[in-house]
């Protein structure tokens, strides 16, 4: 079932707009520990996730969040949270621009993190 996708396919699961079943979150589980997922790798990916799948709460996706995604989340942080960092720091001062992006980069990754169960039950 899951032997074939990708890491990140697996792990962007967990951030989709609905929730899986108690079964199925098992079987992703063990899955990835069967591939060596675990530990400090595991929260590694799972930072790397949550802190640019956040943006699911404006894409709604509803199939699957994959390594492209991330890539997208990361892309759109650096943009946004970039331009309005370096914005504060222009009017206010760089060290108020740093903690600026310090702040967004925090609180989104955060709210990656309580996206992770899902948003729907089934």
């Amino acid at each position: 079932m899951n032997e074939d996708r990708p890491i990140f396919d697996l792990i962007g699961d967990r951030y989709l707009d609905y929730q899986f079943d108690e079964e199925y979150i098992r079987d992703l589980e063990s899955e990835l520990r069967s591939r060596g997922i675990v530990g400090i790798k595991r929260c590694l990916l799972e930072y790397i996730a949550a802190s640019s799948l956040w943006w699911n709460v404006i894409w709604w996706d509803w199939n699957s969040l994959n390594a492209w995604d991330i890539k997208l989340g990361w892309l759109l942080n650096l943009e946004l949270f970039g331009l309005l960092s370096l914005l504060i720091g222009i009017v206010i001062g760089i060290d108020a621009g740093m903690v600026c992006f310090l702040f967004l980069h925090l609180c989104t990754t955060g709210l990656g993190l309580l996206l992770r169960a899902g948003t729907r039950k089934t």
